[in-house]
Protein backbone atom coordinates (compact mmCIF):
# COMPACT_ATOMS: atom_id res chain seq x y z
CA UNK A 1 0.00 0.00 0.00
CA UNK A 2 1.33 3.43 -0.97
CA UNK A 3 2.80 5.76 1.83
CA UNK A 4 0.79 8.71 0.62
CA UNK A 5 -2.95 7.00 0.33
CA UNK A 6 -5.73 9.08 -1.20
CA UNK A 7 -8.46 8.34 0.51
CA UNK A 8 -12.17 9.51 -0.65
CA UNK A 9 -15.25 9.35 1.22
CA UNK A 10 -18.71 8.37 -0.33
CA UNK A 11 -21.10 10.54 1.96
CA UNK A 12 -20.95 13.94 3.40
CA UNK A 13 -23.73 13.26 6.74
CA UNK A 14 -22.86 13.01 10.24
CA UNK A 15 -20.68 9.89 10.03
CA UNK A 16 -19.00 10.98 6.67
CA UNK A 17 -17.46 14.28 8.41
CA UNK A 18 -16.40 12.44 11.30
CA UNK A 19 -14.79 9.63 9.54
CA UNK A 20 -12.63 12.89 7.88
CA UNK A 21 -12.10 14.32 10.95
CA UNK A 22 -10.03 10.94 12.30
CA UNK A 23 -8.09 10.45 8.77
CA UNK A 24 -7.10 14.11 9.16
CA UNK A 25 -6.52 14.01 13.07
CA UNK A 26 -4.20 10.58 12.41
CA UNK A 27 -2.60 11.50 9.57
CA UNK A 28 -3.51 8.19 7.56
CA UNK A 29 -3.68 10.01 4.26
CA UNK A 30 -2.43 12.04 2.20
CA UNK A 31 -5.65 13.82 0.48
CA UNK A 32 -9.02 13.33 2.16
CA UNK A 33 -12.23 14.48 -0.56
CA UNK A 34 -15.22 13.81 -0.71
CA UNK A 35 -17.59 12.56 -3.35
CA UNK A 36 -19.02 14.42 -5.82
CA UNK A 37 -20.10 14.59 -9.35
CA UNK A 38 -17.60 14.78 -11.68
CA UNK A 39 -14.41 13.49 -9.31
CA UNK A 40 -12.09 11.56 -10.70
CA UNK A 41 -12.17 8.23 -8.45
CA UNK A 42 -8.91 7.25 -10.39
CA UNK A 43 -7.11 9.74 -8.53
CA UNK A 44 -8.01 8.04 -5.13
CA UNK A 45 -6.71 4.65 -3.38
CA UNK A 46 -9.84 3.78 -1.20
CA UNK A 47 -13.02 4.38 -0.71
CA UNK A 48 -14.80 4.65 2.05
CA UNK A 49 -18.80 4.29 2.13
CA UNK A 50 -20.96 6.27 4.40
CA UNK A 51 -23.91 6.87 2.34
CA UNK A 52 -27.65 6.34 3.62
CA UNK A 53 -29.21 2.77 3.18
CA UNK A 54 -31.20 3.97 -0.25
CA UNK A 55 -27.84 4.36 -2.07
CA UNK A 56 -25.25 2.11 0.27
CA UNK A 57 -24.89 -0.51 -2.63
CA UNK A 58 -22.87 2.27 -4.69
CA UNK A 59 -20.10 1.77 -2.47
CA UNK A 60 -19.49 -1.66 -3.92
CA UNK A 61 -20.28 -1.03 -6.95
CA UNK A 62 -17.83 2.07 -7.67
CA UNK A 63 -15.12 -0.38 -5.71
CA UNK A 64 -15.30 -2.89 -8.67
CA UNK A 65 -16.13 -0.63 -11.66
CA UNK A 66 -12.09 1.61 -10.68
CA UNK A 67 -10.63 -1.23 -8.68
CA UNK A 68 -10.23 0.36 -5.45
CA UNK A 69 -10.63 -0.94 -2.07
CA UNK A 70 -13.61 -0.09 -0.03
CA UNK A 71 -14.08 0.31 3.66
CA UNK A 72 -17.90 0.46 4.11
CA UNK A 73 -19.88 2.11 6.63
CA UNK A 74 -23.26 2.12 4.83
CA UNK A 75 -25.97 -0.01 5.68
CA UNK A 76 -26.00 -3.12 3.14
CA UNK A 77 -27.28 -6.21 3.51
CA UNK A 78 -24.58 -9.18 3.89
CA UNK A 79 -25.97 -10.98 0.75
CA UNK A 80 -25.15 -8.19 -1.60
CA UNK A 81 -21.84 -8.34 -1.24
CA UNK A 82 -21.35 -12.23 -1.03
CA UNK A 83 -22.78 -12.50 -4.25
CA UNK A 84 -19.63 -10.22 -5.81
CA UNK A 85 -17.16 -12.41 -3.92
CA UNK A 86 -15.64 -13.85 -6.91
CA UNK A 87 -15.24 -10.57 -8.42
CA UNK A 88 -13.79 -8.99 -5.32
CA UNK A 89 -11.03 -11.79 -5.78
CA UNK A 90 -10.37 -11.58 -9.02
CA UNK A 91 -10.27 -7.30 -8.98
CA UNK A 92 -7.40 -7.70 -6.14
CA UNK A 93 -9.40 -5.28 -3.94
CA UNK A 94 -9.90 -5.41 -0.43
CA UNK A 95 -14.01 -4.66 0.82
CA UNK A 96 -14.44 -4.39 4.77
CA UNK A 97 -18.04 -4.62 5.01
CA UNK A 98 -19.95 -2.85 8.55
CA UNK A 99 -17.06 -1.33 9.21
CA UNK A 100 -18.26 1.31 11.92
CA UNK A 101 -19.69 0.82 15.50
CA UNK A 102 -22.43 -1.94 15.33
CA UNK A 103 -21.34 -3.46 13.36
CA UNK A 104 -18.24 -3.15 13.04
CA UNK A 105 -15.93 -2.44 16.22
CA UNK A 106 -18.43 -4.78 17.90
CA UNK A 107 -18.12 -7.44 15.34
CA UNK A 108 -14.19 -6.59 15.83
CA UNK A 109 -14.26 -7.95 19.90
CA UNK A 110 -16.48 -10.91 19.22
CA UNK A 111 -13.66 -11.94 16.38
CA UNK A 112 -11.01 -11.78 19.11
CA UNK A 113 -13.26 -13.44 21.85
CA UNK A 114 -13.97 -16.23 18.95
CA UNK A 115 -10.51 -17.58 19.76
CA UNK A 116 -10.98 -18.46 23.15
CA UNK A 117 -13.91 -20.28 22.95
CA UNK A 118 -14.39 -23.91 21.36
CA UNK A 119 -17.83 -23.62 20.78
CA UNK A 120 -19.78 -20.09 21.31
CA UNK A 121 -23.77 -20.91 21.80
CA UNK A 122 -24.88 -17.43 22.49
CA UNK A 123 -24.08 -13.97 21.63
CA UNK A 124 -26.89 -10.57 22.70
CA UNK A 125 -25.59 -7.65 21.58
CA UNK A 126 -27.11 -4.11 22.54
CA UNK A 127 -26.21 -1.04 21.51
CA UNK A 128 -27.73 2.60 21.38
CA UNK A 129 -27.85 6.23 21.80
CA UNK A 130 -29.08 7.93 25.43
CA UNK A 131 -28.95 11.74 26.62
CA UNK A 132 -26.23 11.63 29.30
CA UNK A 133 -27.78 12.90 32.30
CA UNK A 134 -30.77 14.90 30.21
CA UNK A 135 -33.74 13.15 31.30
CA UNK A 136 -36.08 12.10 28.27
CA UNK A 137 -34.65 12.95 24.94
CA UNK A 138 -33.27 11.26 22.11
CA UNK A 139 -30.44 12.70 20.21
CA UNK A 140 -30.51 11.62 16.85
CA UNK A 141 -26.47 11.19 16.26
CA UNK A 142 -26.62 9.67 12.91
CA UNK A 143 -28.69 8.92 9.62
CA UNK A 144 -31.99 10.21 10.24
CA UNK A 145 -33.92 9.04 7.91
CA UNK A 146 -31.97 5.33 8.27
CA UNK A 147 -32.95 5.63 12.09
CA UNK A 148 -36.68 6.31 11.71
CA UNK A 149 -36.52 3.30 9.06
CA UNK A 150 -34.81 0.67 11.48
CA UNK A 151 -37.40 1.37 13.68
CA UNK A 152 -40.49 0.46 10.95
CA UNK A 153 -39.11 -2.18 9.98
CA UNK A 154 -39.16 -5.58 11.15
CA UNK A 155 -36.69 -7.47 14.09
CA UNK A 156 -35.29 -10.74 13.50
CA UNK A 157 -32.91 -13.04 15.68
CA UNK A 158 -31.60 -16.38 15.33
CA UNK A 159 -32.96 -18.98 18.03
CA UNK A 160 -31.82 -22.78 17.96
CA UNK A 161 -30.16 -22.15 14.64
CA UNK A 162 -33.12 -20.81 13.05
CA UNK A 163 -34.36 -17.46 11.68
CA UNK A 164 -36.98 -15.74 13.42
CA UNK A 165 -38.72 -12.78 12.23
CA UNK A 166 -40.54 -10.39 15.03
CA UNK A 167 -42.58 -7.07 14.30
CA UNK A 168 -41.07 -3.90 15.06
CA UNK A 169 -40.11 -3.00 18.69
CA UNK A 170 -40.75 -6.54 19.81
CA UNK A 171 -39.09 -7.98 23.27
CA UNK A 172 -39.63 -4.86 25.19
CA UNK A 173 -38.09 -4.11 28.29
CA UNK A 174 -36.29 -1.94 30.93
CA UNK A 175 -32.85 -2.55 31.96
CA UNK A 176 -30.68 -0.14 33.77
CA UNK A 177 -27.02 0.24 34.24
CA UNK A 178 -25.29 2.43 36.70
CA UNK A 179 -23.41 4.56 34.29
CA UNK A 180 -26.49 5.22 32.52
CA UNK A 181 -29.25 5.04 34.55
CA UNK A 182 -32.40 3.14 33.21
CA UNK A 183 -32.97 2.53 29.74
CA UNK A 184 -35.63 0.63 27.13
CA UNK A 185 -34.46 -1.61 24.55
CA UNK A 186 -36.24 -3.84 22.09
CA UNK A 187 -35.26 -6.39 19.27
CA UNK A 188 -33.92 -4.78 16.07
CA UNK A 189 -32.92 -6.20 12.17
CA UNK A 190 -29.44 -6.04 12.39
CA UNK A 191 -27.38 -6.19 9.04
CA UNK A 192 -24.17 -7.94 10.71
CA UNK A 193 -21.79 -10.44 9.03
CA UNK A 194 -21.94 -12.40 12.24
CA UNK A 195 -24.67 -15.52 11.43
CA UNK A 196 -22.38 -16.25 8.08
CA UNK A 197 -18.95 -16.47 10.22
CA UNK A 198 -18.90 -17.02 13.96
CA UNK A 199 -22.52 -18.85 13.05
CA UNK A 200 -23.82 -18.99 16.49
CA UNK A 201 -26.58 -21.13 18.01
CA UNK A 202 -28.23 -17.94 18.97
CA UNK A 203 -28.17 -14.45 18.12
CA UNK A 204 -29.92 -11.29 19.39
CA UNK A 205 -29.56 -7.22 18.63
CA UNK A 206 -31.40 -5.29 21.19
CA UNK A 207 -31.25 -1.34 20.40
CA UNK A 208 -30.70 0.88 23.33
CA UNK A 209 -33.29 4.25 23.98
CA UNK A 210 -34.36 6.58 26.74
CA UNK A 211 -37.47 5.35 28.35
CA UNK A 212 -40.61 6.30 26.97
CA UNK A 213 -38.85 6.61 23.55
CA UNK A 214 -41.46 3.73 22.36
CA UNK A 215 -44.39 6.02 23.24
CA UNK A 216 -42.71 9.09 21.55
CA UNK A 217 -41.94 7.38 18.28
CA UNK A 218 -45.67 6.02 17.76
CA UNK A 219 -47.25 9.28 18.46
CA UNK A 220 -45.03 10.57 16.02
CA UNK A 221 -46.15 7.91 13.17
CA UNK A 222 -49.58 8.06 14.43
CA UNK A 223 -49.32 12.09 13.00
CA UNK A 224 -48.14 11.76 10.27
CA UNK A 225 -44.65 13.12 11.15
CA UNK A 226 -42.65 10.16 8.96
CA UNK A 227 -44.72 10.32 6.05
CA UNK A 228 -42.51 11.22 2.97
CA UNK A 229 -44.16 14.63 2.77
CA UNK A 230 -43.38 15.71 6.15
CA UNK A 231 -40.01 13.81 7.08
CA UNK A 232 -37.95 16.82 5.88
CA UNK A 233 -40.15 19.01 8.53
CA UNK A 234 -39.45 16.22 11.11
CA UNK A 235 -35.99 16.02 10.73
CA UNK A 236 -35.29 19.24 10.82
CA UNK A 237 -37.54 19.80 14.23
CA UNK A 238 -35.93 16.63 15.74
CA UNK A 239 -32.60 17.37 14.79
CA UNK A 240 -32.00 20.83 16.51
CA UNK A 241 -31.92 20.53 19.82
CA UNK A 242 -28.37 19.05 21.63
CA UNK A 243 -27.41 17.49 24.78
CA UNK A 244 -24.47 15.58 26.37
CA UNK A 245 -25.03 11.85 24.93
CA UNK A 246 -23.33 8.80 25.34
CA UNK A 247 -23.47 5.80 22.89
CA UNK A 248 -23.30 2.36 24.66
CA UNK A 249 -22.98 -1.73 23.75
CA UNK A 250 -23.52 -4.11 25.42
CA UNK A 251 -22.00 -7.71 23.87
CA UNK A 252 -22.27 -10.75 25.89
CA UNK A 253 -20.98 -14.19 24.80
CA UNK A 254 -21.82 -17.58 25.99
CA UNK A 255 -20.20 -20.54 25.23
CA UNK A 256 -17.44 -23.54 26.04
CA UNK A 257 -13.70 -22.74 26.96
CA UNK A 258 -11.61 -25.43 27.71
CA UNK A 259 -14.68 -28.19 27.96
CA UNK A 260 -16.42 -25.55 30.77
CA UNK A 261 -19.06 -22.85 30.81
CA UNK A 262 -18.02 -19.51 30.07
CA UNK A 263 -19.45 -16.05 29.43
CA UNK A 264 -17.51 -13.18 28.44
CA UNK A 265 -19.38 -9.70 28.99
CA UNK A 266 -17.81 -6.56 27.40
CA UNK A 267 -19.06 -2.87 27.89
CA UNK A 268 -18.43 -0.20 25.94
CA UNK A 269 -19.22 3.64 26.15
CA UNK A 270 -18.47 6.67 23.81
CA UNK A 271 -19.29 10.40 25.36
CA UNK A 272 -19.90 13.53 23.72
CA UNK A 273 -20.80 17.05 25.32
CA UNK A 274 -23.34 19.38 23.81
CA UNK A 275 -21.39 21.70 21.85
CA UNK A 276 -18.26 19.05 21.02
CA UNK A 277 -18.02 19.08 17.00
CA UNK A 278 -18.76 15.26 17.01
CA UNK A 279 -21.48 13.30 18.90
CA UNK A 280 -21.00 10.42 20.90
CA UNK A 281 -22.05 8.18 17.83
CA UNK A 282 -19.94 9.88 15.40
CA UNK A 283 -17.08 9.36 17.60
CA UNK A 284 -17.34 5.74 17.92
CA UNK A 285 -18.36 4.97 14.43
CA UNK A 286 -15.77 7.16 12.07
CA UNK A 287 -13.01 6.05 14.27
CA UNK A 288 -12.83 2.85 13.17
CA UNK A 289 -12.48 2.95 9.31
CA UNK A 290 -10.29 5.94 10.62
CA UNK A 291 -7.76 2.70 12.14
CA UNK A 292 -8.66 0.60 9.62
CA UNK A 293 -6.85 3.07 6.98
CA UNK A 294 -3.91 3.47 9.23
CA UNK A 295 -3.52 -0.22 9.22
CA UNK A 296 -3.75 -0.46 5.38
CA UNK A 297 -0.73 2.39 5.42
CA UNK A 298 1.19 -0.05 7.19
CA UNK A 299 0.90 -2.61 5.42
CA UNK A 300 -0.52 -5.06 8.24
CA UNK A 301 -3.90 -6.28 6.04
CA UNK A 302 -2.31 -8.24 3.74
CA UNK A 303 -5.60 -10.35 2.52
CA UNK A 304 -7.55 -9.55 -0.40
CA UNK A 305 -11.33 -9.88 -0.95
CA UNK A 306 -14.29 -9.75 1.29
CA UNK A 307 -13.05 -9.07 4.99
CA UNK A 308 -15.00 -9.25 7.84
CA UNK A 309 -14.33 -7.21 11.08
CA UNK A 310 -14.98 -10.04 13.17
CA UNK A 311 -12.08 -11.55 10.55
CA UNK A 312 -9.81 -8.95 11.27
CA UNK A 313 -10.22 -9.05 15.31
CA UNK A 314 -9.32 -12.77 15.12
CA UNK A 315 -5.53 -11.54 14.57
CA UNK A 316 -4.46 -10.97 17.44
CA UNK A 317 -1.84 -8.22 17.00
CA UNK A 318 -4.29 -6.28 15.16
CA UNK A 319 -6.93 -6.25 17.30
CA UNK A 320 -4.41 -5.31 20.14
CA UNK A 321 -2.99 -2.72 18.32
CA UNK A 322 -6.75 -1.18 17.57
CA UNK A 323 -7.97 -1.42 21.06
CA UNK A 324 -4.74 0.34 21.96
CA UNK A 325 -5.21 3.18 19.79
CA UNK A 326 -8.90 3.36 20.90
CA UNK A 327 -8.03 3.58 24.51
CA UNK A 328 -6.32 6.56 24.16
CA UNK A 329 -9.05 8.51 23.09
CA UNK A 330 -10.41 10.15 26.53
CA UNK A 331 -14.27 9.70 25.02
CA UNK A 332 -14.32 6.10 25.18
CA UNK A 333 -14.42 3.66 27.58
CA UNK A 334 -14.15 -0.38 28.00
CA UNK A 335 -14.61 -3.09 30.15
CA UNK A 336 -14.29 -6.76 30.04
CA UNK A 337 -15.68 -9.33 32.26
CA UNK A 338 -15.68 -13.24 32.45
CA UNK A 339 -17.90 -15.24 34.62
CA UNK A 340 -16.98 -18.73 35.04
Amino acid sequence: MKSNLRVLILGKGNIGRAVSYYLKKFKAAKKVAFFANGKKINNFDILIGALPSRVGEMGLKLALKYKKDLIDISVVDIPFYLKFKKEILKKGIRVVPGCGFDPGLVNLILGFESQSFEKINNIEISAGTLPFKAGFFFPFTWCFEDLIEGHLLGANLIKNGKNVDLPPFAGYKKEKLKEVEEFESYFIEEWSSLAYTLKPKNLSFRVIRPVGFFYFFQYLKNYGFFQKKNLSFTKNLLSQKKVDNTTLALIKIFGAMKGEKREVFWKIFSFAKKDEFLNSMQKITAIVPAMIVKLLLKDKIKDRGILFMEEIGENKDLFKEILKELKKEKSFIFSRKVIK
